[in-house]
This record gives structure tokens, C-alpha cells and sequence, in this order.
């Protein structure tokens, strides 16, 4: 069943705004990652790290943090999932501008969008808003939706889950990496409000893609 395909976000000042606490942006529209960085996403996400130590000191910039338990569902999770929650450096030092947290127990349910998939919850938005999971396809791929319904706690027909559920990334890495350099751009661009020059080398890059610099204000 065919799916949208794009991000949810808090939006980025004037350059992306949203009206609510979450808003919607096509795939197509979205910058791209350092796919080609040495060692990939996981390496470039762990040169990161001290830019958010640095930003927690100085703005109290919050983070996703806890244990995520994935003795239970092991072999069936994607390595490089438990490569990231297992190692607590990466997995307490990724930002959230709307205070998102690891789900710990990661919940299963049957996709409702593919025969034979499962859907595991790993990320929940504070209020509830919007859930992320791990869709572990038959094929032994994965890739990242997200949607407002909690399929563990809840039923819903093929059709509503289709027009609920967004791709959102291919794999956990290309997930993980996004959510990390959009929140980190949101701390920096709009609530710490850096002008270029103090932006971290890693945002500026990421949101010049979007436009100038002084679009962003």
C-alpha cells in the first residue's frame, strides 16, 4: 500500500514554518545527509557528539536519553539500530527541540501496510503527537515510519494506516542522522537564534542547502 514519503518536523523559523507543533515537508524538498562521509552516517553522527556536549553546557539543550531493551526483539532488529541504542554516547546525546524520548521496551504490532511485516515502536513524541518504528520487512530490510498512532495500543484498518503512516527514512542510520541535524539546526537557528558565523559547521551545512543563510533569521 502506497505510503507518503517526506519528514515531520518544528519547522526551522521562516525558511520552513509550521503552524502547529509539527509539520509536514515532501521528500523531494528535504537536504541531503554526508551519505559519502568516511565511515558513513554512524561516523559522521559520532563527530557530533561534542557539538552537543558544548551546546548542552551553554543552552541546556535537551536530549533523547534512557535504555532502549533490545535483548527481546534482537535478532530480528537491524544492526545498525542496536549498534546506536546500545552505545550510550550516541544514544543520550541526540537533540529533541519537542522533547521526544526512546521508547524502552519497543513494542511490537503487525504492519498494517505490508502482509508479513512488523512494526516496532522506538521513538514517541512527548505528547504523544507522533510515534516512529522500525517497519521489518519480510524481505529482512527495514526502513522508518512515523504516524500518530500507537499500533501496539490501537487497531486501524490498512486504509487509515496508509493515509497515518509516512516513510520517513530508509534505514535507521539515514532516520537517526536527519533527526539529529534537523533538531540540532532548530537549537542553533531559531531558539538560539546563531547568526552564520557561530552556526556549527555541521548545520551550516545542512541548512544552506535550504536557502541563504539570512532567509532563516
Amino acid at each position: 500500500m502506497t505510503m507518503r514519503r517526506g519528514w515531520v518536523s518544528a519547522g526551522l523559523g521562516p525558511r520552513r514554518p509550521v503552524s502547529g507543533t509539527y509539520g509536514f515537508d515532501p521528500a523531494e524538498d528535504l537536504p541531503s545527509l554526508p551519505v559519502d562521509h568516511p565511515g558513513g552516517l554512524h561516523a559522521w553522527m559520532t563527530g557530533l557528539i561534542p557539538l552537543n556536549e558544548l551546546a548542552k553546557g551553554r543552552y541546556g539543550l535537551d536530549t533523547l536519553g534512557g535504555p532502549v531493551r533490545v535483548a527481546a526483539h534482537r535478532a530480528a532488529l537491524p544492526e545498525s539500530f542496536v549498534a546506536f541504542v546500545t552505545d550510550p554516547a550516541l544514544r543520550d546525546s541526540v537533540p529533541t527541540c519537542t522533547s521526544c524520548y526512546w521508547e524502552s521496551d519497543l513494542p511490537t504490532a503487525p504492519s498494517p501496510v505490508t502482509e508479513g511485516a512488523t512494526l516496532v515502536r522506538f521513538l514517541n513524541d512527548q505528547q504523544g503527537c507522533l510515534f516512529w518504528y522500525l517497519h521489518l520487512l519480510p524481505t529482512g530490510e527495514h526502513e522508518v515510519l512515523c504516524g500518530g498512532i500507537a499500533y501496539d495500543c490501537e487497531e486501524a484498518d490498512p486504509q487509515e494506516a496508509a493515509e497515518d503512516l509516512l516513510l520517513v527514512a530508509d534505514g535507521f542510520d539515514e532516520f537517526i542522522a536527519r533527526f539529529w541535524i534537523e533538531n540540532l539546526a532548530w537549537y542553533e537557528v531559531v531558539g538560539q537564534k546563531r547568526p552564520e558565523e557561530e552556526l556549527s559547521p555541521p548545520v551550516r551545512d545542512y541548512v544552506r542547502q535550504l536557502g541563504p543563510i539570512e532567509e532563516l533569521g
